[in-house]
């Protein structure tokens, strides 16, 4: 609490020092036109393309609102659809349109996974949806009106001529908008009371369209005459009107005086405001370092959190906006994009969209497992920002893509050679060791795999993406978990049971190491072909293992080590836990010239149905699954024999 408290105080002082008084009118002023009017949500959608589509629309839109106040975007192929607009109000400074429009994608992400969602602020107005409504000028299943408490309650002579200014305001403001290309502000002087009106209509109608969504907006405010506020949300447009001046505007008169004693009272106002915030922000960080204690970020103290943290809007600088000429590749979470910071450093930035608690759990876990950990063969975590509309993770960048992308794309230019892939082997194996317990925790990837190895400017494999990750107590021999990972590299004790220990890794290691020396990818639903697990076995069993070699390398290899590597490779995938070395053992194994490796015992564990019509053997894998599944007398082997039965 201490340390929140510190923090609270000095940014208060050192920002009513240093910091200009036009920054808190602006910050007063956008603070006010920030706030939620409607919100809605649609949906929900289970469709996990939708997401990645959802944020390209979101990114054009952030690009395009920037230079013209308001934006369109969408997306028809590939499917689902996805529609957006953004607008801002004509009276807001371009910064403040950017500020309202941030605020209204943080909401918008409030409502995913919906298929569709309507934002209206004060200031702007933003919409998603799986159709096209750029053209809607009135919807009877989004339109909405807000009214106030009755304004002059209990009088009804001052009511009565309070309504009479109403009508005159609101006929007033929608003859000028229609007159002024969708938007005019009124001042309504004199009488019982000053009415302040706006009227908003989308870039996207016909003045015919604008027109319509104008006449039932005003005749909807209505039914708020008595009120001394009201607002008309329309698909097509935004109607409000005030007894309190909420608009920006060069054009209503200004007595000198009264300009000074506003701006006094908006000054000092901001002046608390901030004050106010920074308290509420010193508490609610103490709130988030208090649950991060409890499990989900520990980063020690304020001074590894500070260097740890990332402002959003750098971020978005440093990526063109994450523009997509800069996209390193996506997954099912976000997207990655590579960056340049100010200082001239390059960056992979890894951009979370989150609509589920595993996602969030995710985001926290990664930062909280890899942020002190520095080892050539894991990537290294830079750091985080958490205040932006999407969670940002920096890491190093890492040039040479990801291994997946060099060994399985079609035409790739470049073949990795027998020592760069042996290299690669033993690299990857040391990273994990590492984490299985030279890092002083025990840390289990849970998602070792191609694609999640990527390769620096001298092809130095580094671990990426720990999402999925878990940590094990030193006293602890396994922890119990939902599955999660990717098929074929999943260890059968996971698979059945649920049940994660450093053999989880092992096992995905002994498939990654196959798939490199084979060339080819493990494909667990294949058809076509056999699994490359079961070849490579086969070759053991019949002494003719380096045929296994991927033909590539046109015979370009040590046979003696080309058979070493693929035997580890078959330790590692064996059923039975107890039949696995430790990942210690395998760097030992590899970097040993000397050592014996122990003959696999078993085939290895097969989570395929690749296995064909042919392949009924003894000695064959699935048997070996059918006699693991038997013995470990688990209630759902029955559905796991029946999603693995051969073909």
């Amino acid at each position: 609490m201490q340390f929140s408290i510190g923090i609270s105080k000095y940014l208060i002082s050192v920002t009513l020092i240093f910091l200009p008084l036009s920054m808190f009118v602006s910050s007063t002023l956008t603070s006010t036109r920030s706030k939620e009017s409607l919100l809605r949500c649609g949906q929900r959608t289970k469709n996990s393309s939708f997401y990645p589509n959802f944020v390209q629309v979101m990114e054009s839109l952030a690009r395009e609102i920037k230079e013209k106040h308001y934006a369109t975007a969408y997306i028809t192929y590939p499917p689902p659809l996805v529609y957006g607009l953004a607008q801002c109000h004509r009276d807001l400074s371009s910064s403040d349109c950017e500020v309202c429009f941030s605020a209204s994608r943080k909401r918008a992400h409030s409502c995913l996974p919906a298929d569709s969602a309507l934002i209206f602020l004060d200031g702007c107005f933003l919409r998603y949806d799986n159709y096209n409504f750029f053209n809607e000028s009135v919807n009877s299943k989004t339109d909405a009106v807000n009214c106030t408490a009755q304004f002059l309650e209990g009088d009804e002579s001052l009511s009565q001529q309070f309504q009479l200014k109403f009508a005159e305001v609101v006929m007033d403001l929608t003859n000028q908008a229609k007159q002024n290309g969708g938007f005019a502000i009124v001042e309504g002087k004199g009488g019982i009371s000053t009415v302040y009106a706006l009227a908003q209509c989308w870039k996207t109608l016909s003045k015919q369209g604008c027109n319509q969504c104008l006449d039932t907006a005003s005749d909807a405010l209505k039914q708020c005459k008595d009120g001394s506020e009201g607002r008309a949300m329309l698909a097509g447009c935004f109607v409000r009107y005030s007894t309190e001046r909420f608009f920006s505007s060069d054009n209503h008169s200004k007595d000198h005086h009264g300009d000074i004693s506003k701006i006094t009272i908006v000054i000092i106002a901001g002046v608390s405001a901030f004050t106010a915030f920074t308290c509420v922000g010193a508490f609610i960080g103490y709130k988030r370092l208090s649950k991060m204690k409890k499990g989900r970020i520990s980063l020690g103290d304020g001074s590894r959190i500070s260097s740890l943290n990332f402002k959003y809007e750098m971020l978005e600088r440093a990526t063109d906006f994450f523009d997509n000429s800069r996209k390193l590749g996506q997954g099912g979470a976000g997207s990655v994009f590579r960056g340049t910071l100010p200082d001239g450093r390059d960056v992979a930035v890894k951009k979370l969209f989150f609509n589920t608690r595993q996602w969030v759990d995710q985001f926290f876990n990664e930062v909280n497992l890899i942020s002190g950990i520095q080892h050539k063969n894991v990537v290294r975590l830079l750091g985080c920002s958490i205040e932006g509309p999407e969670s940002l993770l920096v890491y190093e960048y890492v040039p040479n893509r990801s291994l997946d992308q060099i060994l399985f794309v079609k035409n790739t230019i470049h073949i990795l050679s027998w020592q760069q892939r042996f290299n690669i082997i033993c690299g990857t194996a040391e990273g994990l060791a590492y984490l299985h317990g030279g890092s002083g925790t025990k840390i289990i990837h849970r998602d070792i795999k191609t694609s999640n190895i990527l390769l620096d400017e001298k092809l130095t494999p580094k671990i990426a993406d720990f999402g999925l990750a878990r940590c094990i107590a030193s006293d602890k021999s396994h922890v119990s978990t939902g599955i999660a990972g990717t098929l074929g590299y999943m260890a059968p004790e996971y698979l059945v049971r649920g049940q994660l220990t450093e053999m989880t890794d092992v096992y995905a290691f002994g498939v990654l190491v196959i798939e490199i020396a084979s060339g080819r990818k493990n494909n667990v639903f294949s058809e076509s072909s056999t699994s490359v697990l079961h070849t490579v076995w086969r070759h053991y069993k019949t002494n003719r293992i380096t045929q296994s070699i991927d033909p590539g390398l046109k015979s370009r290899f040590p046979e003696n080590e080309a058979s070493k590597v693929l035997q580890i490779g078959l330790l590692c995938t064996q059923a039975h836990v107890a039949l696995r070395p430790s990942m210690s053992e395998v760097v030992h194994m590899l970097n040993n010239s000397y050592c014996v490796i122990p003959s696999p015992k078993q085939p290895p564990f097969l989570n395929s149905s690749a296995i064909g019509p042919a392949d009924n053997s003894k000695g064959s894998s699935m048997s070996s699954f059918k006699s693991f599944v038997s013995a470990t007398q688990d209630k759902n082997h029955s559905l796991l024999l029946q999603a693995f039965k051969p073909s």
